[in-house]
């Protein structure tokens, strides 16, 4: 009986971390957990945007304990974009924020620093490169750069109408931030 429980505890375990499946009354040991860097597409999330708002299109079903879920990349891309612009106006009083601002100072969105600030300078961006993120290719940009940053350069390939999604989640930010119903309209020029 002992076997049976530590069989059975073992077994819940794995299947909670996805290294094991139950079918047919027989527990299936995958050999591999998914890669984090599949985690964005998972969650339609591909910047990984964390956090305990109430977004607009947020899954019912959470499956992660930081990174939220949503029922599109569209809703992801809208709650990415929102939060960047946000971010600008609070720290600034006006749309534009820079790389620092954005991913190095002590509440900066990077958990690892060190990858980002290299990643940026691959790509020519400095600390001060300073994005308007009421302008969409500038906005765009900066998405791109994050989803591919979050998600590894194989996952942010497969990506499928990666542009059509992030225009149509920059549409959607862009509709809330200059709606009555966003408390810092005013800053948004």
């Amino acid at each position: 009986m002992k076997w049976v429980f530590i069989l059975v505890f073992i077994g819940a375990l794995m299947a909670k971390d996805n290294l094991a499946t139950q079918t047919d009354n027989a527990l299936i040991i995958i050999k591999e957990k998914p890669p984090i860097s599949a985690l964005p597409t998972r969650t339609n999330n591909w910047m990984s945007v964390q956090g305990s708002d109430d977004w607009l299109g947020l899954s019912d079903e959470q499956v992660h304990d930081r990174q939220l879920k949503f029922d599109s990349p569209e809703y992801g891309i809208r709650a990415g974009a929102i939060s960047l612009i946000t971010r600008a106006l609070r720290k600034n009083n006006k749309p534009e924020v820079n790389f620092s601002q954005i991913f190095f100072e002590n509440d900066g969105w990077a958990e690892d620093k060190e990858s980002y600030k290299l990643d940026a300078m691959s790509k020519g961006f400095d600390d001060n490169y300073t994005v308007d993120v009421m302008d969409r290719e500038q906005l765009s940009t900066l998405i791109n750069f994050i989803s591919n940053h979050e998600m590894g350069l194989n996952e942010y390939l497969k990506l499928e109408d990666r542009v059509g999604v992030i225009n149509k989640g920059i549409d959607m930010a862009y509709d809330y931030v200059t709606s009555d119903e966003y408390s810092l309209k005013d800053l948004v020029k």
